[in-house]
């Protein structure tokens, strides 16, 4: 039996601390990463400990005292882009505690590029796309060729397995979240962006078939895969057992399968399950009905995002995100005749943009009223297209990773192809107060969020936004 250690970065302030949304996020967000991966290693035999640094004012101490005081043979750790240098440092504190532990690192900037990830750090291994079973076979075997979608080190070389589409089709076959670990009510979310605590991410399928050239998709690619809606409601059931009280569904497309989608709310009520929940990942606007909305409602779901990117559909056809502004209004419009509540999401400065577009995504989120919009300005990606084609247009100034965030304007990374920084940055400094400041706007959400008890949140949140 092997010892362990799965480790979730301390991110919180590097990522947030400055943004426009760090009142609706907190420190306690769900590793359900680590926790799946988990649930294959117990499965084996193996002793497992998740480390979520998040939830410490003093991760490097922390860490480096599990370390000596565990004694892991392994550990794992997850990152993104803005967190590959935070990964980098962990390796480094541990490997000079003891330089015998394989340090395994998956997520989507690895995956992206594995192989500048072990030039340019202590990480001994990297999987590639999903890591379930993989990280259960490194454990088993060892490094090897024979072990899919890993790269790794041997005798300061870089080895590549044999890198294929080793997908999980099954969803069903894999054991449950191991959530056991953790302390549960760590976990939780502001009142702006939840309703109770604790709270635990879920997903209920993995793949995305859109191809917009702004997402990553190397960990799950774009292929469609669906647990069934009896395992769906059975996991509920269980992280509800274990003493969550709200779930967030973090899937790419939910309701891809609407008839599914139906199935799960239905089971959930004939189950007498009782929760909030929110799609949190988000749903398309091509993918509702009004039928799906009103039994999402009955079912305990409060809250609907929508990814509509643009205002513009010029450019909404550029990203490939393949919706009209049409579908966008009526999704909406159909949510909110269902009683939910309404969140979109726009992103500004997209490849091919002028001024007239930025004044078009503001404008609709406007004409649409959601309860809620979140602007971010476009930071392209390792692992995109569009960080490809601006790679090879020669727009991508810096790869220090640090700066790929979405705290501060990323007018260090990259040039627009037709938009000055001084034009991206006046629109997005002006987003919000447009759509936020609006009286009409106000008086709506005085009302709504008095009636709802989230009225002190919701003004806490108010203030402390750097508007």
């Amino acid at each position: 039996m092997a010892k362990i250690l799965l480790l979730n970065p301390n991110y919180y302030y590097d990522i947030f601390n400055q943004s426009k949304v760090r009142s609706a996020v907190s420190r306690g967000t769900t590793p359900l990463g680590l926790v799946c991966i988990a649930a294959s290693l117990i499965k084996d035999g193996h002793g497992v400990r998740i480390l979520d640094l998040n939830l410490t004012d003093n991760p490097d101490e922390f860490l480096q005292r599990a370390i000596k005081d565990d004694k892991p043979d392994f550990v794992g750790i997850t990152s993104t882009t803005p967190l590959i240098k935070k990964a980098y440092h962990l390796s480094s504190l541990i490997k000079a505690i003891d330089k015998s532990i394989t340090i395994i690192v998956g997520g989507a900037h690895p995956s992206a590029l594995p192989e500048d990830v072990l030039k340019e750090s202590s990480i001994d291994c990297v999987v590639q796309g999903e890591g379930d079973f993989i990280f259960s076979l490194i454990v088993k075997e060892g490094l090897s060729r024979s072990i899919p979608n890993i790269f790794y080190k041997n005798n300061g070389m870089i080895v590549s397995s044999c890198i294929h589409n080793d997908i999980i089709k099954d969803l069903d076959r894999l054991p449950f979240p191991a959530y056991e670990l953790l302390n549960i009510n760590r976990y939780y979310q502001p009142r702006i962006s939840s309703r109770r605590a604790p709270l635990g991410y879920l997903e209920t399928s993995r793949g995305c078939y859109g191809k917009c050239i702004f997402c990553n998709k190397n960990i799950h690619g774009y292929q469609m895969r669906m647990k069934s809606v009896s395992r769906v409601v059975d996991e509920m059931d269980r992280m509800l057992g274990l003493g969550f009280r709200e779930i967030q569904i973090i899937d790419d497309l939910f309701t891809a399968d609407m008839n599914r989608a139906y199935a799960i709310c239905e089971e959930i009520m004939r189950r007498n399950l009782k929760f909030p929940w929110y799609p949190r990942g988000g749903i398309r606007v091509d993918r509702v009905n009004e039928k799906l909305l009103k039994i999402m409602k009955r079912a305990g779901c409060y809250r609907i995002p929508f990814g509509i990117e643009s205002g513009s559909q010029r450019i909404i056809d550029i990203v490939g995100k393949k919706i009209s502004l049409e579908q966008a209004q009526r999704a909406v419009t159909l949510a909110k005749k269902a009683g939910l509540e309404t969140e979109c999401y726009f992103m500004l400065g997209l490849p091919g943009e002028c001024e007239d577009d930025l004044k078009k995504t503001i404008e609709f989120s406007v004409k649409l009223n959601p309860d809620y919009v979140k602007f971010a300005i476009t930071i392209p990606l390792p692992g995109t297209r569009m960080f490809d084609d601006m790679s090879s247009r020669g727009q991508i100034k810096t790869k220090d990773w640090d700066k790929y965030n979405f705290s501060v304007s990323p007018k260090e990374l990259y040039e627009h192809d037709s938009l000055s920084w001084k034009t991206i940055d006046k629109y997005y400094n002006i987003s919000h107060r447009k759509f936020y400041f609006r009286l009409s706007y106000l008086l709506k959400m005085f009302f709504k969020t008095l009636a709802n008890g989230t009225l002190l949140s919701h003004a806490r949140a108010f203030l402390q936004t750097d508007w």
